[in-house]
């Protein structure tokens, strides 16, 4: 195996996989064939993780998967029996591979652990060494700036060979020294005018050090309409008057009375009244009422409930698919068992559709193949009897499908299908068609041919793992339909990360139409 870009974690690789009733039992069973046929591959390479790691998924799909379905108890009695006897045997393989693969697995970690060791030695090495003068242009070399126009003048005529000793020395022998260069930068920086801060502080003119003043009777607020905006420099203006009458206002009220009383004394009953008398204009006022304008309160969103109608399935993306990912626990390599496709496949897919393409009706094809040296090849295209409309296709008679694939003994590694006029995306129902595909291997990929869309002809997708596969898996609705978010984020759907176009592949077309 490569070298790992995070520590082995053989539980989150492992993890179990939740019954789903919705799929038959007998996928299951298939399921469980497949990695067996995976394990024998493994087994024949001498690949021992990648088998003990298959075997655990055997094992805890057998024991910890199956008995759960729905069905287990009354379907297929003989498979039952069957796989009971198959587990035990992978119980007491599991055994006797268990001390090695824990010494291999443990020489991989202590790998991963030296590489980042490595690396963290290699960022914590001072990039302010002895060497800096040949590391960095003499051109920008210039002394810290001061204030001190003497020192400066001082400091010119010195060569840069002793400026820079100078500066390497002080960054590697003593950092107080340069934090205090950096505290003389803000030395002869003016302070601000208190006009300046009361003008800007909404604590006005007097600021914490003044006594808190309340409301004043004669100031009286007018929210204007939209026309009556005043400037930035009136409103400033107004706010400094205020705040000038309010301090005289209040002293004059005399020290005795507490603010609190002042505050109580505005309020004589006629505030609850509405007003009667017309409203003054800053000509009427004078200097007895001085008028603050303030800007209207701004509009309020409204949420409106549109009218129900079926939702296209243009309309259903599920958002457009997230950049490619890797699983985690394990390095994007090692992850997920590379995938290589024919570089002609999806050429030569679209010419068999073109007939359906023209009449706007989708097709779908199933994706086989076979597995060496922990890579997937897709090697036959399988084009099943269909149902197709212009935004669907349904396969019949499936079991024509597994014939084929057991036959030749090929992986099932997904499939392949039209948007004859829409774009390239995945819409609910091709999410769901796709989750039986994964669920049986998690390689599997969804290719989406869409020959009008000019931005993207084709993509590449698989179920973002776990959180897209949970969300699919616990959506009960059927049809065209938006999903739920991922509870971390993450897309629902994501181009695929293993998937790499080989152009000497061959491939075989097994057309059952």
């Amino acid at each position: 195996m490569k070298p790992l870009q995070r520590p082995f974690n053989v539980s989150s690789i492992t993890r179990r996989v939740d019954v789903d009733n919705r799929i038959p039992l007998r996928y299951y069973y298939r399921i469980a064939d497949n990695l067996i046929k995976q394990a024998s591959v493994y087994r024949e390479e001498k690949n021992l993780i990648d088998l003990y790691i298959i075997l655990l998924r055997f094992s805890s799909l057998v024991s910890e998967t199956i008995p759960f379905h729905r069905d287990y108890q009354v379907l297929l009695p003989k498979e039952r029996t069957i796989y009971k006897k198959k587990l035990l045997a992978v119980l007491d393989e599991l055994e006797s591979l268990k001390p090695e693969f824990q010494r291999q697995v443990n020489e991989l970690n202590k790998g991963y652990t030296r590489s980042q060791q490595q690396q963290i030695d290699d960022s914590e090495r001072s990039p302010y060494g002895s060497d800096i003068s040949s590391q960095w242009p003499p051109v920008n070399k210039k002394p810290f700036p001061s204030l001190d126009n003497k020192q400066a003048v001082n400091r010119a005529p010195q060569t840069s060979w002793k400026y820079k000793n100078d500066y390497s020395q002080v960054l590697s022998s003593n950092p107080m020294q340069v934090d205090k260069q950096f505290q003389k930068l803000s030395l002869g920086l003016l302070l601000p005018k208190k006009e300046t801060l009361s003008r800007h502080s909404f604590l006005g003119p007097t600021g914490l050090r003044g006594q808190w003043l309340g409301p004043s009777a004669e100031i009286k607020i007018q929210y204007p309409s939209n026309p009556d905006l005043t400037s930035t420099e009136n409103l400033g203006t107004s706010q400094d008057e205020q705040y000038d009458l309010s301090t005289k206002k209040d002293s004059d009220l005399g020290g005795d009375r507490s603010a609190m009383e002042s505050v109580l004394s505005l309020d004589d009953g006629r505030w609850l009244c509405p007003s009667e008398s017309p409203q003054f204009t800053a000509e009427e006022m004078g200097d007895n009422f001085p008028l603050i304008r303030q800007p209207s309160p701004p509009p309020v969103l409204a949420q409106i409930q549109q009218d129900c109608h079926p939702i296209p399935p243009s309309k259903v993306a599920d958002p457009r698919p997230g950049p490619a990912t890797s699983q985690p626990g394990m390095s994007s390599s090692n992850s997920y068992q590379h995938l290589h496709i024919p570089v002609s496949m999806m050429e030569d897919f679209l010419r068999l559709a073109m007939v359906n393409t023209k009449k706007n009706l989708e097709t779908c094809g199933v994706l086989a193949g076979s597995l060496k040296n922990r890579v997937f090849h897709i090697t036959t295209l399988i084009i099943p009897k269909q149902e197709s409309t212009s935004d669907s296709c349904q396969t019949q008679n499936e079991e024509e499908i597994f014939d084929v694939q057991d036959k030749l003994s090929l992986f099932p590694l997904g499939w392949i299908h039209t948007h004859p006029t829409q774009t390239c995306f995945m819409s609910s129902v091709d999410l769901h068609t796709h989750y039986s595909y994964q669920i049986m291997l998690p390689e599997a990929i969804a290719i989406v041919m869409a020959p009008t869309d000019s931005s993207s002809p084709h993509g590449i997708f698989h179920l973002s793992d776990p959180s897209g596969v949970s969300v699919i898996r616990n959506c009960q609705q059927r049809g065209f339909h938006p999903h739920e978010e991922c509870p971390d984020g993450s897309p629902i759907y994501e181009h695929c990360s293993h998937v790499f176009m080989n152009p000497n592949l061959k491939f075989d077309v097994v057309d059952l139409r």
